[in-house]
Order: C-alpha cells, then structure tokens, then sequence
C-alpha cells in the first residue's frame, strides 16, 4: 500500500512480482507490473507489462494517443533495471 510518486504498491512478491497501481487522474484505471522470473537456462529474466481498462470512448482515446510513447518510455526503464540488475550480479553498484 506505499505510495511510490504516482503509483501505488497493489502487490508484491519479494523476489518476483511487484505490482503499481496508477493514482494519477486517468479515463481507466492502470497498472505496472514487473517480474523477475528464472528461466529454463538458469539466467534471470526481466519482464514488465502496462495494463489498462479504459473508461469509455474517452479511455480508448487516451490509451490510443499515448501508447505510441510506451515503447519509448516503458523500454527504457526496462533496459535501465537490468542493467542495473546486471551490474549488482556481477558484484559493482547500482
């Protein structure tokens, strides 16, 4: 239930799962869910997904004009925690 700028802590699994969810003023409601899971190989995989159920005409509107940026801006955290990730493995800081 910690407040995390816009977000909310909704869900977390240490180790695994953290789940935010969106307390900005939105035509829906959202959520940020990142994983870490291990794979078959024994490597750590991250993963994170955006989740949003529009409300209404204007929810899809709004999901329709900023999904574009998601790319942009959900790629670049991604890349940014697993650099991070890699580079607390492998024994330097974060």
């Amino acid at each position: 239930g910690d407040s995390l700028d816009f977000w909310r802590v909704e869900a977390i699994e240490p180790g695994h799962l953290l789940r935010l969810r969106a307390e900005m003023r939105l035509p829906g409601l959202a959520w940020l869910e990142m994983y870490a899971e291990t794979g078959e190989d024994g490597r750590a995989h991250y993963r994170q997904r955006a989740v949003f159920h529009p409300a209404g005409l204007l929810g899809h509107a709004y999901w329709w004009s900023v999904s574009p940026f998601h790319a942009f801006v959900f790629g670049g955290m991604a890349r940014n925690i697993s650099r991070a990730a890699g580079r607390r493995a492998a024994g330097g800081s974060v």
